[in-house]
């Protein structure tokens, strides 16, 4: 179908009304010429595309390139043969074609791009690629791929989120039995510090933690960021047996420092003051998993896999800074309120390696029941070290019980170097198969057969159910 303009004014207003497959202007019309409207129908968008063959008998340089100039697709002269215009007529239409090919695949990438963005900020919404994904072609294969990527996240995320939920249930009913338990044990020990002391000039002591083999830790307001803090006092033997060891140790806090990840207590500082070496470090209010674990005995498959899941992910940051906790335990694994897990004391169990392997009683510093069998009989630790202590965490967490127990080191190691734990499926009837295969192989007792890395851990987590 061909409509017919008298002037060029009409010709506008003919090409505003309907769309049209193109447009053949003669550059000599009335009222408006020819490149008039040919500017204007390329400054529309609604026109801007639409491939227009420009006619004149004017076939001069100057006014051929004055329309290429202004976005004419060709440039007939007068007199023409009726078949050179169809074929120019044919040409413009199959580049015109192709054009809204392009466009349409653009579109389509655009919308695929879009829901990138908002798998990102969690806004996607299932079946947003459907005319996409119909596509017989790559982009359609592309969508269907993405969909179902996107449909897996989704349920990872899901099940991430009633896993916190699960374990947020579970430390609140643990709470308040964990707090009477930890004013009950304090109050039998004397306080080196007592609650409104300052400390080093500048931090209010609140309260007392808890206390370990490292030092003791406070809550303190620190007067200078008007903050809350802890602190943790070091127990001065640790740095006392070599003029270098305190330098070593806060070249381990810088490394360690470098780790900034939701599932890490942040370090801040260390420092000296009357004689005792001490760290500041984020404040956390919550309870270890190790009052998580004495309070409900163990913890549900979901409360599990949740502390699972956020330890790997901090060792994995961790290993790629190489920082190598060596003290993975309940004791120094924190829970928020809202169920987000924090390791502590990344940097600090390296000092008693760099002290000496064995306390004065002979005892190895640290905590035996979830150290590697390497790291007990003293030899090199890597990540994999690590992955064998997050390992005990989640057989006591799944069982409320260590794999390997003895009355004293000699008899522990010996155990742990000639006995398989039983499986956490064994122990308790809960546990799937896929999740006591998974502890069992970090508990390995050589290296190799262990999984190689934390981000490996992380995802065979995120597959049981």
């Amino acid at each position: 179908m061909v409509d017919c303009a008298d002037n060029g004014r009409a010709a506008l207003e003919m090409a505003a009304s309907q769309p049209y497959d193109m447009f053949l202007l003669d550059i000599t019309m009335p009222e408006v010429d020819g490149y008039q409207v040919l500017e204007e129908l390329k400054e529309r968008a609604a026109t801007r595309d639409i491939p227009v063959i420009m006619i004149s008998a004017v076939d001069d340089l100057a006014s051929v390139a004055r329309c290429v100039e202004r976005g004419a697709d060709d440039h007939l002269s007068k007199p023409f043969q009726p078949v050179l215009l169809r074929a120019r007529i044919r040409a413009c239409l199959e580049k015109k074609r192709l054009r809204d090919l392009e466009k349409e695949h653009l579109q389509r990438v655009k919308q695929v791009i879009d829901a990138a963005g908002a798998v990102e900020s969690g806004t996607y919404q299932a079946g947003s690629l459907a005319q996409v994904a119909a596509r017989a072609d790559e982009l359609g294969r592309l969508a269907r791929v993405f969909n179902k990527m996107a449909a897996e996240v989704k349920a990872r995320e899901e099940r991430l989120v009633k896993q916190v939920r699960d374990l947020k249930a579970e430390i609140e009913k643990a709470s308040p039995r964990a707090m009477e338990v930890r004013r009950s044990s304090s109050s039998m020990q004397r306080l080196e510090l007592f609650s409104g002391q300052l400390f080093a000039e500048r931090y209010e002591i609140l309260e007392k933690l808890g206390s370990g083999g490292m030092g003791v830790v406070y809550k303190a307001h620190d007067r200078k960021l008007d903050e809350d803090i802890a602190i943790k006092r070091l127990d001065p033997e640790l740095l006392e047996r070599s003029a270098s060891v305190a330098e070593r140790f806060k070249s381990e806090i810088r490394l360690a420092r470098r780790i900034s990840h939701r599932n890490v207590v942040r370090t801040h500082d260390f420092g000296e003051w009357d004689g005792t070496y001490y760290l500041t470090m984020e404040y956390v209010e919550g309870i270890t998993v190790r009052e998580l674990i004495d309070t409900r005995g163990q913890v549900g498959i979901s409360s599990a896999l949740a502390i699972g899941s956020q330890l790997a992910q901090s060792l994995d940051i961790a290993h790629k800074e190489g920082v190598i906790h060596r003290d993975i335990k309940p004791a120094n694994l924190l829970l928020d309120e809202a169920g987000v897990l924090k390791v502590m004391d990344f940097g600090v169990a390296c000092l008693a390696e760099r002290t000496g392997s064995r306390a004065r009683d002979g005892m190895i510093v640290g905590t035996p029941a979830y150290m590697a069998p390497e790291q007990l009989l003293g030899g090199d630790v890597d990540a994999r070290s690590d992955l064998y202590s997050a390992g005990v965490v989640l057989y006591e967490c799944l069982t409320g019980r260590l794999p390997f127990e003895a009355d004293d080191l000699t008899s522990l190691t010996m155990k742990v170097l000639e006995e398989h734990p039983p499986s956490p499926s064994v122990v308790s009837k809960d546990v799937p198969p896929s999740f006591s295969a998974l502890v069992l192989r970090l508990l390995a007792l050589e290296p190799d057969r262990r999984l190689g890395s934390a981000a490996e851990l992380a995802d065979q987590l995120e597959h049981i159910t």
